[in-house]
Parts: C-alpha cells; structure tokens; sequence
C-alpha cells in the first residue's frame, strides 16, 4: 500500500524508483572529529610490552545509548524493510558473486578476495535500503590493507556483522558458529568465500578450526573473531575467551580491537528482526597490539578488553558484583 512505501526507509524508496546506483557509492557516514584526551590504562596493563601504556579515547564523557519505543505496527514495517532490504541485496549480489567464486577457484582459491568484495558490498546495500546509519572512528588505526591481522570486536547483536562487513573498509573472514554458514544464500555466500565454520559443542571441530584460522592468518587473510564467544544478552561486554589470542600468537599475527555500540539496542540477541532503524551505531578502532609473545596470551587479552571497555557506555560495562574471569 501507500502508506507501507511511505513508512520504508528513503534509501528503499529510492531504489523501488529504480535508481539503485546511489548506494554503490554511499561511503558510511562519518561523525566529525572529537578532542582526543589521553587515559591511563591500568597499572597490570602498562607493565606489558605489547601496547603503549595510554589509549586514545574521547575527552567528552562518553554518550549513553538512545532508547527505542516502537509499536508493534512499526515494529512490523522495520521487519518488512529489513526483509526486503536483505533479500533484494542478496539477489542482486548473488548475479556477480557466482562468476567471482568460478574465478577464485582457478586463480585466487586461498584467499578469495574477489568474494569478500561481494559480501562487502551486500552488507553496505542492506544497511543502506534499511536507512542506517553507522559510523566508523579511528580509521588511521586500521593496518595496511595487505597486512593479516585478528580483528576482535565485542558481540551483542546480529547486526554486529552487517555494521562490520559493510562499514569497515578492509576484508576479512569470519570465525562463524556452522549454524550461519547454513543459512540459505547468506551462508552460502559465507561459504564461497571460504570463511571459517566451527561447531562449539565439538572439540574435535574446535582444534580444526584453530588450524585453519591459523592457516588462514599466515596465508595472509584477515580474520574476525568474537572473544567473548556468543553474544551479550543485555549488550554488557562478557568474558574474553584465550582463544583468538592463542590463535594471533600461533599465527604471528597483530591484533586489532574494536568496540561495537549501539547495535543491541536496534536488535536485541532472541529478536529474529531489528526494533528500530539503526542509527547511531558506531564502530570504534583502537590501536593494534603486537603479536602475542610466548605464553603471553592472557596479557594481550586483557590489553584487548581493556581497549574495547574504554570507549563503551557505562550501560555496556560488566556490573560490579558479576564475575568476570576470562575462561580458556
């Protein structure tokens, strides 16, 4: 009906009026430079080699989360628009991205980076037919685009993957529960591009999956993992898992951190579509940190967790009374 176009967003009307050519090039919108101050990390984190003993974080206090208050029709009508933003990107991408394997698999079958390019550009459509808004800081933290490194995020949304795979601008793989990859055309796309499934219940899958990420790193692609292993429940950042670390130290590779906000409040972990548009969402890079040294896993992690916390809100920061020892 009328009123159902009017109430999409105007990037989905834009494209029903036949002019899909304008998100090709919508880079993600950018805030505007903020003071940087510097903050002290604290005094078991100074005392590693990895990082430098201060972190740049903004000197304004750090905004809280907007809340979202929908009815249940708009609700119903952000779902349709979420609907049909992703089933349109797909099926647009999906024309390239098969030529594009058939390439990779003659003349680029380790990397695949033709097909990261693809998932890129579907994940940059469906967030911009969906009316996001997603901001990228610390852009000169990123490593040089043909360097390998880990990149770990903190996970609290579905929509965590759409923000990192259209907005960030380098390509990577992710280190993905099997159950996406068995997604119908998203994961298969996942699976063309050769990211890496594993099965949490398994150890046997668990150990395969360490070899290939480490194989994947040293091959020379980046990767994405989410130490804290699931997503948050309530958006408060969870335990690091030693994992990924061990994984940066047996591949030699650098290890990035990123802190993700505002993406559980759009869509919350156990809702199957977004509450809200989302807008305000941003993606905060921080400096790299070395290679893990031998047997200095823990150190890193904590160096890591110490960086993504330092920009999140009070409301994604772990109470005071819960127990937050990273697991192995």
């Amino acid at each position: 009906s009328i009123f159902m176009v009017a109430s999409l967003s105007p990037a989905t009307q834009l494209l029903l009026a036949a002019a899909p050519a304008a998100f090709l090039h919508k880079p993600c919108a950018l805030p505007p430079p903020t003071h940087i101050s510097t903050v002290r990390l604290p005094a078991r984190v100074q005392s590693t080699p990895h990082m430098s003993a201060t972190l740049a974080i903004p000197s304004q206090p750090i905004p809280e989360l907007p809340s979202v208050k929908t009815n249940a029709f708009s609700r119903f009508l952000i779902s349709i628009n979420f609907i049909v933003a992703s089933f349109i990107s797909i099926i647009l991408w999906y024309v390239p991205l098969v030529p594009l394997t058939l390439y990779s698999l003659k003349f680029d079958h380790v990397r695949r980076r033709a097909c990261d390019w693809v998932v890129q550009l579907w994940a940059r459509w469906t967030l911009a037919l969906m009316g996001s808004k997603v901001s990228v800081e610390g852009k000169e933290n990123l490593p040089p685009p043909e360097e390998a490194v880990l990149y770990v995020p903190n996970h609290c949304s579905f929509l965590d993957i759409f923000s990192l795979s259209g907005c960030l601008p380098r390509r990577f793989k992710y280190v993905s529960k099997v159950e996406i990859l068995r997604i119908p055309l998203i994961g298969w796309a996942m699976q063309f591009a050769k990211h890496i499934a594993i099965r949490r219940t398994d150890r046997a899958s668990q150990l395969a999956t360490f070899k290939e990420a480490v194989a994947c790193l040293q091959g020379g692609s980046s990767l994405v993992t989410f130490p804290e292993g699931t997503r948050s429940k309530d958006g408060r950042i969870m335990a690091f898992k030693k994992g990924p670390f061990t994984m940066a130290a047996r591949a030699k590779v650098r290890v990035v951190p990123i802190s993700i906000i505002g993406t559980h409040v759009f869509q919350p972990p156990g809702s199957l579509f977004p509450l809200a548009r989302p807008r305000g969402v941003r993606l905060i890079v921080h400096p790299p940190l070395d290679p893990p040294a031998n047997k200095k896993e823990q150190e890193t992690l904590e160096q890591a967790k110490a960086a993504i916390m330092s920009a999140l809100p009070a409301s994604m920061l772990p109470l005071p009374q819960s127990r937050d020892t990273p697991v192995a």
